[in-house]
């Protein structure tokens, strides 16, 4: 990341982008609005997990534009994570048993953003393997977050329950196999 500051669109300076839309093909088009600034942002500055009250206790600039004097409500934020969490670039963290979820959808409040979904983290992690030369050999989850190797990867410093997700899908198609010992992750790589 450079020492520039993240640019925002230019309709995060419209008021109405900070109101639910009352009208639904407005209010879908709003939310895939919102949904592209908000992976922007944490792809830019590599967040991985919001907190929804945190953010609007501490007028985040990603949702509190004080140029304008407009931010999103917490219901606001609320609804928009709750369609971003349907269209699969984020996940509740701090949902309670799945049964208390249905009961009250309200509690959640910490989510994990995925700027990129596991799916394509796990193509870019085995294309790295594939052009290291590393196929065939073990790596900690470790050095592939934080090695001198993939310093210069979009993965390096991933958030380890992303990595673990990708991991999960080069697994399930036979492209790795991860395996534990005391505290440390080893996944070894398959040429196929």
């Amino acid at each position: 990341m450079s020492n520039q500051i993240f640019q925002f669109p230019p309709y995060y300076h419209k008021e109405p982008f900070f109101t639910i839309q009352p009208i639904l093909n407005t209010r879908k088009k709003q939310f895939q609005m919102w949904q592209d600034l908000i992976l922007q942002y944490c792809r830019y500055y590599k967040i991985y997990e919001l907190d929804i009250n945190e953010s609007i206790k501490s007028n985040s600039v990603l949702f509190n534009n004080e140029k304008i004097n407009r931010k999103l409500s917490r219901e606001a934020l609320k609804s928009i994570i709750d369609d971003i969490v349907e269209n699969g670039f984020a996940e509740w963290v701090d949902k309670e048993k799945e049964k208390e979820k249905e009961k009250d959808k309200n509690n959640n409040n910490r989510v994990l953003i995925m700027w990129r979904k596991p799916d394509e983290w796990a193509s870019l992690i085995y294309k790295w393997v594939a052009d290291c030369g590393l196929l065939n050999t073990v790596l900690t989850v470790w050095e592939i977050q934080n090695g001198d190797d993939s310093k210069k990867q979009e993965f390096h410093q991933l958030n380890t329950t992303i990595l673990m997700k990708a991991l999960k899908v080069l697994e399930k198609q036979s492209k790795c196999q991860t395996f534990s010992q005391d505290e440390n992750v080893g996944v070894k790589f398959f040429s196929i």
